[in-house]
């Protein structure tokens, strides 16, 4: 079984990244997969459902309500709404982290447990740990929680947050599986230090970019591609008030993804792609990615993918975070705007640096994040030989 909350086929985020390597990689060793995923979260259609079927990855589709539809407001009131109240309150104490487990998700979770075993139970973040928590239909499985981050870290800003409550609620958390699998480096060493060898490194994986013939002639020089979440926006902001105008005003810049809504207008050599199908063919027409991340944890997805095409990188310090490598990467760490555009300049002017950087960019992606060397970790921590 694997839950996964969000649709995997909408392609348009890490997280899904993630999730289709993984299916790739059970549909390789033969294992065969129950995808169970919450309604709400993964807008899905019956078209949609038939599709994921049909491409292999999965044998069937289990899709999860987070509450039952209130069709009497009295029977809903005291025949779940009281009885959700009491059992959400035993297992999220005031200050944590949200947890997304309700009552009526766990009665559909246990049913599918009772009507098939597993011998894996694939459970991505924290949110929805306590599915197995004191849950004896899950006793005969090996239980693996995919942290995918540390959510205590993501939301300390928000209001009530504890950071003392919210970090010891994700522990207890993580420490009902019987693996706990960690995006990056950093963070498979945080957890590990309180869940021993139970925490396994599982990076992101990617595979292999189709070969192609390098051009000799990109129609970009830069690429930036980004979604539009608050802290993706607040970068943007600081790239293009801060670092932008040092930029050579001859350079190309393509900017892809939703973050192109909080671009400023009409700006010299700046193209605006909001959407597109494929990014491989954006990658292929440039000559280096650009991750002004200034917050966040876990693995950068864009820098990864960049590095698989053999692009340079000009990132922050935030940008390298989940790179076992921190020098001699593919990537120049720029702090100060002045930092950053002057790595950028140099890349674009300098021939030798440009074929150094490249090269370390696809040696970080061949050693690391590789379909090859990753299905090697998770080789070792299912057990399964080749």
């Amino acid at each position: 079984m694997f839950y996964f909350p969000v649709n995997p086929a909408a392609k348009n985020a890490g997280n899904i990244t993630r999730a289709l390597g993984f299916l790739e990689y059970f549909k390789k060793r033969n294992l065969e997969v129950d995808f169970v995923s919450e309604k709400y979260w993964g807008i899905y259609t019956p078209e949609g459902i038939a599709e994921l079927k049909a491409t292999g990855l999965v044998n069937e589709v289990h899709l999860l309500e987070w509450k039952p539809k209130k069709k009497n407001p009295i029977t809903y009131f005291f025949g779940y709404k009281l009885k959700n109240k009491s059992f959400v309150r035993k297992i999220n104490p005031k200050g944590a982290v949200f947890n997304r487990v309700t009552l009526y998700l766990q009665q559909q979770f246990n049913e599918l447990l009772l009507k098939k075993h597993y011998d894996y139970i694939l459970i991505s973040y924290a949110f929805w740990a306590d599915l197995i928590y004191k849950n004896p239909l899950a006793a005969k499985s090996l239980t693996i929680i995919d942290t995918h981050d540390l959510e205590s870290s993501q939301f300390q800003h928000e209001e009530g947050f504890d950071v003392g409550v919210a970090l010891g609620d994700e522990l207890r958390r993580l420490e009902l599986y019987d693996q706990v699998w960690a995006i990056s480096p950093e963070e498979s060493y945080f957890f590990s230090q309180f869940l021993g060898n139970r925490v396994k490194y599982i990076p992101m994986m990617l595979p292999d970019p189709i070969p192609v013939t390098p051009n000799s002639n990109p129609e970009f020089d830069l690429v930036y591609v980004a979604s539009d979440n608050p802290k993706n926006i607040m970068s943007a902001a600081w790239f293009f008030d801060h670092v932008y105008p040092l930029i050579s005003p001859d350079a190309r810049l393509a900017v892809v993804g939703k973050i192109t809504s909080h671009v400023p207008e009409n700006l010299p050599n700046v193209t605006l792609i909001p959407y597109v199908e494929h990014l491989e063919t954006i990658y292929t027409n440039a000559r280096v990615a650009l991750s002004p991340m200034l917050e966040g944890t876990g693995v950068k997805v864009k820098v990864v993918e960049a590095l698989s095409h053999g692009l340079p990188v000009v990132c922050t310090e935030r940008g390298t975070d989940g790179l076992p490598f921190k020098s001699n990467n593919g990537c120049l760490v720029g702090e100060t705007p002045a930092e950053f555009a002057g790595y950028v300049n140099q890349l674009l002017q300098d021939a030798d640096l440009y074929k150094q950087q490249a090269e370390m960019a696809k040696n970080t992606f061949l050693q690391c994040f590789s379909a090859e060397e990753v299905s090697k970790r998770l080789d070792a921590a299912l057990s399964i030989g080749r």
